[in-house]
C-alpha cells in the first residue's frame, strides 16, 4: 500500500511525513520539493532534492521558476532526470519511498509520471504528497489502486503520524516507533 496526502496549502502535510517518519525510526528515499524562505514573493523558485538531504538553494536543483504575472516556467529535464534518478536510487536502497510533492507542474514530465507509475505498481510503499486541486497526470495516482489519499486537516493533522505509521508498520522492517513505550 502507498499513502498519499493531500490538503490545504501549509496545512502541515510535510510535518505529518517528518513525524511519521519519525515514527517508523526509518530514513526514506525519493525526493522532496520545496520553496526559499520567499515562497509568498510573486518571483521565487521550486527547488527539488533527495527526500533527507539538506535542502539545497542552489540553481541546479530548481524544477520550477515562478515571475509576478507569467506562467510557472517549469524545467521539465530536472524532473525527467534528477527525478528520475532521485526514485531509482531509492527503489535501490530504501525500504520507503518519499514523494514530497506531485502536482501540476510535472504535467510535460512524461519520463518522470511514468517513473512514478512504475514505483506505485511495486511493492516498495511510498508516502507522498499530491499538491491539492491538481488534475491530470496526478489523478493517476489517486486513482491508483495501491494507493490511499488521505486529506490533511487543522482537526486531523496531529493525529495521521500515529495512523499512518501503524499502516506502514507491518509492511517496513522496523515495526516500533521510536518514541514507544519510554
Amino acid at each position: 500500500m502507498h499513502i498519499f496526502l493531500t490538503g490545504e496549502i501549509q496545512v502541515g502535510k510535510s510535518t505529518v511525513i517528518a513525524k511519521t517518519l519519525a515514527l517508523l525510526n526509518i530514513i526514506p528515499g525519493g525526493f522532496k520539493t520545496y520553496f526559499d524562505s520567499d515562497r509568498e514573493c510573486p518571483d521565487k523558485s521550486l527547488y527539488m532534492s533527495s527526500a533527507v538531504g539538506p535542502k539545497l538553494f542552489r540553481k541546479e536543483n530548481a524544477v520550477a521558476h515562478f515571475s509576478e504575472g507569467q506562467p510557472p516556467q517549469v524545467l521539465t529535464e530536472k524532473f525527467d532526470i534528477y527525478g528520475i534518478e532521485l526514485i531509482r536510487s531509492a527503489k535501490m536502497n530504501s525500504n520507503l519511498i518519499m514523494m514530497d510533492e506531485c502536482g501540476s507542474l510535472e504535467r510535460n514530465a512524461l519520463l518522470f509520471q511514468e517513473e512514478i507509475m512504475d514505483t506505485l505498481d511495486g511493492s516498495i510503499p511510498v508516502l507522498g504528497v499530491i499538491k491539492q486541486g491538481s488534475r491530470g497526470w496526478t489523478d493517476r495516482i489517486r486513482n491508483h489502486p495501491n494507493v490511499k489519499l488521505i486529506t490533511v486537516t487543522e482537526e486531523n493533522k496531529d493525529g495521521l503520524p500515529e495512523n499512518i505509521f501503524y499502516l506502514f508498520a507491518r509492511m517496513i522492517e522496523r515495526v516500533e516507533p521510536t518514541s514507544a513505550h519510554c
